[in-house]
C-alpha cells in the first residue's frame, strides 16, 4: 500500500527496521577488547558515517556516543520528512515531543547546578521539534528565568509549566518540580491532543487511536512509578503526594499511586505493585538495583516492557500507525545498549554484567 492509505512509507519502515543490528552483532562487540576495534566494527553499519564524524570530535567512547546520538537524530529526522505525511506526521511530532521534555529537563537541572554548558549540551538529544540551535541558544542563558523568559518570546509551549511553577522554585529550590511540571504538561497534552479534534480524520481508524493512547497511558504509569521511586529517596508530606501524580495511566491510578508513594523501602513498592503488569520487570530491575544502588536499571526494565508492548502492537495493528512507534521504540533501545556496552567495556567490566544490562528484542 502507498504513503496515502498508511500516512507513512511502508516500505521505507520495513527498509528501517531492516537496518536494525542483529543479536549476533551485539555478541560479536562484547567480544571485543579494544574501543579502536569496536568502532572498525560500524564499518558497513547505519552508523559508520555518524561514528566516523563523532571520533572525529572526541576520541575513544566518548566519539562512539557523539556518532550514536547523530544517527538516532537523523533516523528520526527522515521518519518526520522521508517517511510520514499529514496526520501521522502529527503524531510522530507528539511522540518525538519526549525528547523535548528530556533536553528542557536537562538545561533546567544544568542551570540549577551550575553544570558548564558544554557538560549540557554533551547531554541534550536534539531528536524534538526544539531544534539544535534553539537548544544552544537556551543553554547559554544565564539563569532558569532567563530559560522561561526566551521559550515565552519563542511561544514554545513548555514555557508555561516552568512560568507557573517558578515563583516556588525561588523559595524552595527544589528543582525536581520543574521537572516535574514539564512531565505532567506533556502527558496531559498528548492525551487531551489524541482525544481532541485535530486527529479527527485519522480517529475514525480506531487501532490508530487505540494504539496510540495506549502507548501514552502505559508510558504515564512509567512516569508516576519512576516518580514514586524518587520520592522515597525524600522526605516529602503526605497530604501533597498526590501533587506528583500524573492523570490517564493505564493500571496507576490516584489511590494506588498515593498508596505506593507512603512507602518508602524500594522493595515494598515494588511488592505492592504485585496485582500490575509491570511486577516482574520491576522485580528483575531491583536486583540490579540492590547491586548498583541506582534506580536506573529499573527505569531500564520499565523501558523494556514498552518496547515489547509497541512490538506486539505492532503485529495487532500492522495496518495503523503501530510498525512507526515500534519502530521509534526498537531504534532508541538499540542506540541505548550500544551506549551501555561502549560505555561498560571502556571501564572493563565483566561480560556477563554488560550482557546482562542490555535488552535485545528479535
Amino acid at each position: 500500500m502507498s504513503i496515502v492509505t498508511y500516512g507513512y512509507s511502508n516500505a521505507r519502515i520495513r527498509a528501517m527496521k531492516g537496518a536494525l543490528l542483529s543479536e549476533g552483532f551485539f555478541k560479536y562487540l562484547l567480544s571485543l577488547e579494544k574501543i579502536d576495534e569496536i568502532i572498525n566494527t560500524f564499518e558497513g553499519t547505519p552508523y559508520e558515517k555518524d561514528i566516523g564524524e563523532g571520533v572525529l570530535l572526541y576520541k575513544g567512547a566518548k566519539g562512539i556516543e557523539e556518532g550514536l546520538k547523530k544517527n538516532l537524530i537523523k533516523d528520526f529526522r527522515k521518519l518526520l520528512t522521508r517517511v510520514t505525511t499529514g496526520q501521522v506526521r502529527e503524531m510522530v511530532k507528539l511522540i518525538l515531543g519526549r525528547w523535548d521534555i528530556h533536553n528542557l529537563k536537562t538545561i533546567v537541572r544544568g542551570k540549577h547546578i551550575g553544570a558548564p554548558q558544554k557538560d549540557i549540551l554533551e547531554s541534550l538529544i536534539p531528536a524534538g521539534m526544539i531544534g539544535e540551535a534553539a537548544l544552544i541558544e537556551l543553554s547559554k542563558r544565564i539563569d532558569i528565568k532567563e530559560i522561561i523568559d526566551l521559550l515565552t518570546t519563542w511561544e514554545v509551549p513548555y514555557a508555561l509549566p516552568l512560568r507557573r511553577n517558578y515563583f516556588q522554585y525561588t523559595k524552595d529550590r527544589e528543582v525536581a518540580n520543574l521537572e516535574f511540571s514539564l512531565d505532567r504538561f506533556y502527558y496531559e497534552n498528548a492525551i487531551q491532543t489524541i482525544r481532541g479534534n485535530r486527529f479527527v480524520e485519522l480517529l475514525r481508524r480506531d487501532w490508530n487511536r487505540k494504539v496510540l493512547l495506549e502507548l501514552f497511558k502505559v508510558e504515564i504509569d512509567f512516569i508516576n512509578i519512576m516518580t514514586v521511586l524518587r520520592l522515597s529517596r525524600e522526605v516529602i508530606e503526605e497530604e501533597t503526594i498526590v501533587q506528583y501524580f500524573i492523570e490517564n495511566g493505564k493500571h496507576i491510578n490516584r489511590d494506588l499511586f498515593v498508596k505506593i508513594a507512603r512507602l518508602k523501602a524500594t522493595e515494598d513498592i515494588v511488592e505492592a505493585l504485585k496485582g500490575t503488569p509491570y511486577h516482574a520487570a520491576l522485580k528483575k530491575g531491583l536486583q540490579e538495583y540492590f547491586t548498583s544502588g541506582l534506580v536506573s536499571p529499573i527505569q531500564r526494565r520499565l523501558e523494556e516492557l514498552i518496547v515489547r508492548r509497541s512490538i506486539e502492537l505492532f503485529k495487532e495493528y500492522p495496518l495503523s500507525i503501530a510498525p512507526v512507534i515500534a519502530y521509534i521504540w526498537a531504534k532508541y533501545n538499540e542506540v541505548v545498549n550500544l551506549r551501555i556496552l561502549v560505555r561498560c567495556k571502556s571501564v572493563k567490566m565483566p561480560d556477563d554484567r554488560i550482557w546482562s544490562s542490555l535488552i535485545l528484542i528479535s
